[in-house]
């Protein structure tokens, strides 16, 4: 047909016409041959069997009253005897049910099989009439002593004398009719079966043919729909993201076809418009560029862009080179600002590195001891102290408020502030107690004046300048966080305060937790509150560690949270379980394995001991 085109349309539907003709044979196959067999089966339940078993009942009663009549005949006994009351019943109502029953049946017989029951009733009929000439000669007990009557009942049942002469006949019958039905039975049986197998075998053949045919309508589709998709979708990916097809995509005969023609044309023409804003990028203002068609509202958008870009680059040229020499000025006044920023907080670096113990000076404190220390910026508010004074051994860890250079001055202020406290006191609850009143004395303000420290920094630092009468007292909220631990080796006891920073032992596995006084140095005014002291007896292995709260404030993980107590706790107890020498690497691994991608949120110090 002219015109005519082998489309999608007309390929899927082929293909499921074909697939559906041989669903529709097979299901029409399969109803004849179900039919068939439903009938036969019906047949077979319906009067088969049914026959059968009528048959043999009629058999098993015939074999019964023979036993009966030559019981009857031989033994003399009175009329209602069990077993002529069973005969009489045979002989009245049972052998009449039987030849009922079959009747009943003869219409599904055969021609051969229906004369058959009749003579069969004709064979009954005579041979219960011999039943009832035997009852009448001995009806009862005074009857068997009539010689004559017993010999002539007696001679009924001689070999070869009617009874044996009717009752074999109608065996012979009965074994024949069974015969009959039971052939007929089989037959239906090896009909139904090869039924069976007829409709398993077409069912198997056009299960082929449907797969065959999937599988050819698989391979069609693949290579004349699939494939082009495959092209079209591929060409269309590069085009979402930019990038131009390395090639066209294949024209067939069909939808897909027009859709890529279409695709083709498109990539044609971002090709063009590539090219034209890289020329007019470049620069190139004067290159030609044709629309699409009138409709292109992209393609008059970029000669428009073209005349502007080409407007501004004349304005523009103008102001670069004001601007160029305006921004080598500022250029070179940020570079003298940010190298006396980074000289400054080198130099405070330098400062707070000198007041914090060496390794060895920490050693000879205490032997076994590690600590894990890491700023947030280059210097940082957290810091750790070593001391010995007499027989006892003194460490802390120190959080002051803020981080930064802001932080490292207030750990200065700390750190000269606890080595003149503990030149007299060395029991740790005192040495907060006068820290708090030593740090608060040293930020005054008459010292401030003194000390020309700017309130800028004070205001850094959260200390407050204002609102306190003859500056008595100025500290607020802020001010040091700090664990501080005194040790006498003689006793083996350990002495510790706190403030908001508890003290962790870890023993055998097991860790306890120390509470901090909740307040703060420089938090009170001297004299309102005072700090507590815990004494706890240590021995030989047990494990001290003092901590700030960055470690467990800090955020990662795969959810991004908090590290929380919880796990920094379980943290010190697997970092227990190592020796000292491995403590600060682990929790540094820990932390960063912790941290991941996020910033540090806040200076971390861990400080570790192991009790000889």
């Amino acid at each position: 047909m002219k015109g005519f085109r082998w489309n999608i349309a007309w390929r899927m539907g082929l293909g499921f016409g074909v697939f559906i003709l041989a669903v529709a044979v097979l299901f029409f196959f399969t109803r004849s041959t179900l039919t068939q067999s439903s009938e036969l089966a019906e047949e077979v339940d319906a009067s088969l069997v049914p026959s059968l078993e009528a048959l043999e009942d009629m058999d098993q009663t015939l074999a019964t009253s023979l036993v009966y009549i030559n019981n009857w005949i031989e033994k003399q006994s009175r009329s209602d005897n069990e077993k002529k009351v069973a005969l009489r019943r045979m002989v009245n109502r049972e052998f009449p049910d039987h030849l009922e029953e079959l009747q009943a049946f003869d219409a599904a017989w055969s021609p051969a099989a229906r004369a058959h029951l009749d003579t069969l009733r004709t064979e009954t009929d005579a041979l219960l009439v011999l039943y009832g000439e035997i009852m009448r000669l001995l009806p009862d007990w005074k009857s068997y002593q009539d010689a004559e009557k017993g010999f002539l009942a007696a001679d009924y049942a001689d070999p070869g004398m009617p009874l044996e002469v009717f009752s074999t006949r109608v065996q012979r019958r009965l074994a024949t009719l069974t015969a009959g039905q039971n052939a007929a039975l089989r037959d239906r049986t090896a009909r139904m079966e090869e039924l069976g197998a007829q409709l398993t075998m077409y069912a198997g053949r056009v299960a082929w043919i449907v797969l065959i045919l999937g599988v050819a309508l698989g391979v069609i589709v693949t290579r004349s729909i699939v494939q082009p998709v495959k092209e079209l979708k591929r060409a269309l990916l590069h085009m979402g993201r930019g990038v131009l097809p390395d090639r066209h995509v294949r024209v067939t005969p069909d939808e897909i076809g027009d859709m890529a023609v279409a695709v083709n044309r498109l990539a044609e023409g971002l090709s063009r418009t590539q090219k034209f804003s890289q020329e007019v990028g470049g620069g190139d203002f004067d290159t030609p560029y044709e629309p699409l068609s009138d409709d292109d509202a992209l393609g008059k958008a970029l000669l428009q862009m073209r005349s502007s870009l080409a407007e501004n680059e004349r304005e523009l040229e103008g102001k670069v080179e004001e601007r160029t020499e305006e921004l080598a000025q500022q250029k070179a006044r940020a570079e003298e600002i940010l190298g006396d920023l980074q000289d400054s907080i080198s130099y405070a670096l330098r400062i707070q590195q000198a007041i914090l113990p060496s390794e060895q000076e920490r050693r000879e404190v205490v032997y076994d001891s590690a600590v894990f220390y890491q700023p947030r910026d280059v210097v940082s508010g957290d810091f750790y102290w070593f001391k010995s004074v007499g027989s006892r051994r003194m460490f802390a860890a120190i959080d002051c408020t803020g981080h930064g250079v802001p932080g490292a001055f207030l750990s200065l202020v700390g750190h000269n502030a606890l080595d003149r406290v503990t030149k007299v006191y060395t029991e740790p609850h005192k040495v907060l107690d006068k820290l708090n009143e030593h740090v608060l004395m040293l930020l005054r303000k008459d010292v401030r004046a003194e000390a020309s420290i700017p309130a800028e920094l004070l205001r850094e630092l959260a200390v407050s300048t204002e609102g306190v009468k003859n500056g008595a007292y100025f500290g607020g909220q802020d001010g040091m966080d700090l664990a501080m631990v005194a040790i006498n080796w003689e006793r083996m006891k350990v002495e510790y305060a706190g403030a908001n920073n508890p003290l962790y032992l870890v023993r055998d596995g097991v860790l306890e937790e120390f509470k901090a006084d909740k307040f703060a140095i420089c938090s009170f005014e001297p004299g309102s509150k005072n700090f507590n002291v815990q004494t706890l007896d240590v021995q030989s292995g047990d494990t001290l560690f003092l901590a700030t709260d960055g470690f467990v404030d800090q955020f990662g993980g795969p959810k991004g949270k908090k590290f929380m107590r919880r796990r920094f706790r379980e943290l010190l107890v697997e970092t227990a379980a190592l020796p000292v020498q491995e403590h600060e690497a682990h929790l540094k691994s820990s932390f960063e394995a912790w941290r991941g991608d996020e910033e540090q949120v806040d200076d971390v110090l861990v400080v570790s001991m192991r009790v000889p």
